[in-house]
């Protein structure tokens, strides 16, 4: 038996995402104000204005990587803040504690070095938001390798996001559900390591999907 024919214990269940993004009560027009809506805002806020956007281009270069050093790079002479803040990238962290504390030392640092920013204003204000996310399942599973390489190639880039990206942010889990499942259920744990290393700071989503396929196709050629 081949190793894309092989039978899971349990089956790999799809899912995709719901996202509502709601406004809260707290807005920032300077440095200042936007260091006291960190220290008052809730970690799913914290989570939304980190989360990278979900689309195959990635970040190109130059450009912000987070919703605060988007705001902050509209402020007169600051430009240096907003590279401080683009280098924060959300998917390396651990806690949402860690990216609070690293956004305030941040924000903090700068303004002691230069006060005369803390308080110039922006045009408009930085709104703090707040996503609720729901995974909903879809009539999709797969009960071998075979299967799994066929889901991965057609499944949508948000169904992708979600067990690929945001299944490794999660913070009790430092892994993603793709390489969970060929775990514990395939017994495929080597190729599950080499899923688990795809360096998203140098792929895109689609460029990461062909290469989880790719690796998939090796797995399966080794198992002839």
């Amino acid at each position: 038996m081949t190793n894309g024919a092989r039978t899971a214990i349990q089956p790999f269940r799809f899912f995709t995402i719901a996202r509502t993004t709601t406004e809260g009560n707290q807005e920032a027009y300077t440095i200042r104000q936007l260091l006291v809506g960190l220290a008052r805002c809730s970690d799913r806020s914290i989570c939304h204005h980190m989360r990278r956007p979900m689309g195959g281009g990635g970040i190109k270069p130059g450009q912000a990587s987070n919703d605060f050093a988007t705001w902050v790079k509209e402020l007169r002479n600051c430009g240096g803040l907003c590279e401080q803040l683009t280098a924060l990238d959300e998917r390396y962290y651990t806690s949402v504690a860690e990216m609070r504390n690293d956004l305030t030392s941040a924000i903090t640092e700068y303004i002691s070095a230069y006060p005369e920013c803390a308080d110039d204003p922006t045009a408009a204000a930085f709104r703090f938001h707040e996503d609720v996310e729901q995974s909903i399942p879809l009539d999709l599973v797969a009960r071998s390798l075979e299967e799994f390489r066929a889901r991965i190639e057609n499944m949508s880039v948000e169904s992708f996001y979600l067990h690929f990206v945001a299944s490794a942010r999660r913070f009790d889990v430092q892994s993603n559900d793709f390489s969970v499942w060929l775990t514990e259920s395939l017994g495929l744990k080597d190729l599950a390591n080499r899923i688990n290393e795809i360096d998203l700071s140098q792929n895109t989503l689609e460029s990461a999907r062909k290469r989880i396929l790719q690796l998939i196709d090796a797995e399966r050629g080794n198992g002839q």
